[in-house]
């Protein structure tokens, strides 16, 4: 450990410290005078072994340069040495001023592609670590009454992406920011940014999608190394965040470094009321090329001539398809509502695979669909009805709850992301297009982020597997409108193929619709990495 006693600003603990975009942070807040606990086990880029790196720690910098600082070797993955580590801030200098949660890893993963190691790896540090550290310091910060958490997520979790297991990290982390914005203590801020930065971590991610071609450009996603900012120009954002002079939390913002967007989390484009509707099968197949239109505009169609008549939902539907051969993964009272929604006189019976009796890992989740498929001669459809394991926390939301309700989450996600990779493999096995469709219970906190991740993965999915998957997620977030939800999956697998393919779908009280995918409500152009005067004032009017 290194220490210098006397910093005379806050008490700030920052995870990933150190190197990247956290050391720079770390650096910044050193300077300002603000005494700095680097948490930082050292580890190489995809966290497999120590970085081979013996120069100065991130905390030996600070304290050379004159600030104040720890170093601690803890992982974000081990929540008993977190604890530690706060307990014997709070026992040096009594109380915790800010947050922030650089900590992550990189390792090979698409929609299709990586190890079930390399995702859980992923998700451990990356979701599972950004929840270990929340659970350790936001209770020292409510008690307070005071505090700032800044977390991270990135591009790959809110723009389209084949990045696998970041991407669904890093929109459940958006979406936990989200939510936990709505409920924060009185006195915290809770935020999450999203930076862009040439770091080594960007540069591995990138490296990995080089073209194997020699004389081809490496694949960077349409992403200008030379044009990326240095990690220095991120810290002032961070360190503005954590002053606490804001006029919003539970916000995302993207950085790099001379301008700021804020991300705006997922909102209805359209709606349609499923109540009283004679056929809710007939119902979807109505609205679907018109959700399927907004989707691929990113905003609803309507407001000049009526686009549906009068009673979308009356009728007989036509949309199954009769010679569709499906499988159902899943338990509960869904998968009875499944099952009827996707009978059918012309078409084989659905089968149904209890997830319970499957053991974990997608070459276990390939073999069961492949033992189905065989019995349906082959497989045109697969549905995951996917219930969360945990009990639900008691009582009214707050942040407790919806941070507690997180917890395990990694695990669940893991678990589904294996299904998309074994419907991927088994459509490649095929040679034959399959539609996937996630029925996720969104009825609680945590579930809202499992739909959100699901759906993210779910973008890229056809790009992922030159179009022999088109997955699409449905979150559930009213318990009594199963019945709804297994309808709008029925249509889902007879639509045409790729409609609403990664669309944001949900079913609540009375109700379903579409809403937009994240995206940049508004963008600050700073001229430089300083935050300027009008900033708080700005950000406050755009979230308000």
């Amino acid at each position: 450990m290194t220490d210098r006693a006397g910093g005379s600003g806050r008490v700030v603990l920052v995870t990933g410290g150190g190197g990247g975009i956290g050391a720079a942070v770390a650096m910044e807040l050193g300077r300002r005078g603000d005494h700095v606990v680097t948490v930082d086990p050292l580890v190489t880029v995809d966290g497999t072994a120590p970085d081979g790196d013996q120069g100065p720690t991130t905390a030996e910098r600070i304290v050379a340069a004159g600030g104040s600082a720890v170093a601690s070797d803890a992982s974000v993955t081990d929540p008993e040495a977190l604890r530690r580590v706060v307990d014997d801030l709070l026992a040096t200098h009594g109380r915790l001023d800010g947050v922030v949660n650089v900590a992550g890893i990189t390792r090979p993963t698409g929609f299709a592609r990586g190890s079930d190691e390399d995702w859980d790896a992923v998700l451990a540090v990356h979701l599972d670590g950004y929840v270990n550290v929340l659970s350790a310091t936001l209770p020292v910060m409510a008690a307070a009454g005071r505090g700032s958490i800044v977390g991270v997520t990135s591009g790959s979790g809110w723009r389209a992406a084949d990045a696998g297991a970041d991407s669904c990290a890093k929109r459940a982390v958006a979406a936990l920011t989200w939510q936990l914005g709505r409920f924060a203590p009185d006195g915290v801020a809770i935020d999450a940014i999203s930076p862009i930065a040439m770091t080594r971590m960007v540069a591995a991610a990138l490296g990995r999608r080089s073209a194997p071609d020699p004389g081809r450009t490496p694949a960077t996603g349409g992403l200008s190394l030379s044009g990326m900012p240095d990690p220095d120009d991120l810290a002032p954002l961070v360190a503005h965040l954590l002053g606490g002079s804001r006029r919003a939390t539970g916000q995302v913002l993207f950085t790099a470094g001379t301008e700021v967007a804020v991300v705006r989390p997922p909102t209805w484009i359209e709606l349609v009321n499923t109540r009283g509707a004679e056929s809710l099968r007939t119902l979807f197949q109505t609205v679907g090329p018109v959700f399927a239109a907004a989707e691929a505009a990113q905003a609803t169609t309507g407001g000049a001539n009526p686009r549906l008549p009068a009673r979308p939902g009356s009728g007989d539907s036509t949309d199954h398809d009769p010679r569709a051969r499906i499988v159902v993964v899943g338990d509960g009272p869904i998968v009875r509502e499944l099952v009827a929604a996707l009978d059918s006189p012309e078409a084989p019976a659905p089968v149904v695979l209890d997830p319970r009796t499957v053991a974990t890992g997608t070459d276990a989740a390939l073999s069961a669909l492949r033992a189905a498929g065989d019995g349906l001669a082959g497989l045109d459809a697969v549905v995951v009805a996917t219930r969360r394991s945990a009990p639900a926390p008691p009582g009214s939301r707050d942040w407790q709850d919806v941070l507690e309700d997180h917890r395990g989450l990694t695990g669940e996600l893991g678990r589904s992301a294996e299904w998309n990779r074994a419907v991927a493999a088994l459509a490649t096995e095929q040679d034959h297009a399959v539609r996937l469709v996630h029925v996720v219970d969104a009825t609680r906190p945590g579930g809202r982020s499992q739909a959100q991740s699901l759906t993210q993965l779910a973008r890229s999915s056809q790009r992922a597997t030159g179009d022999l998957v088109a997955a699409v997620a449905v979150a559930l977030e009213d318990a009594g409108e199963a019945s709804t939800a297994a309808a709008l999956a029925a249509h889902l697998v007879s639509a045409p193929a790729g409609e609403l393919a990664g669309a944001e779908l949900a079913v609540t009280a009375g109700r379903a619709g579409l809403r937009a995918h994240p995206s940049p409500a508004a963008t600050f152009v700073l001229g430089d990495p300083g935050i300027p005067g009008w900033f708080d004032d700005a950000l406050g009017e755009v979230v308000a």
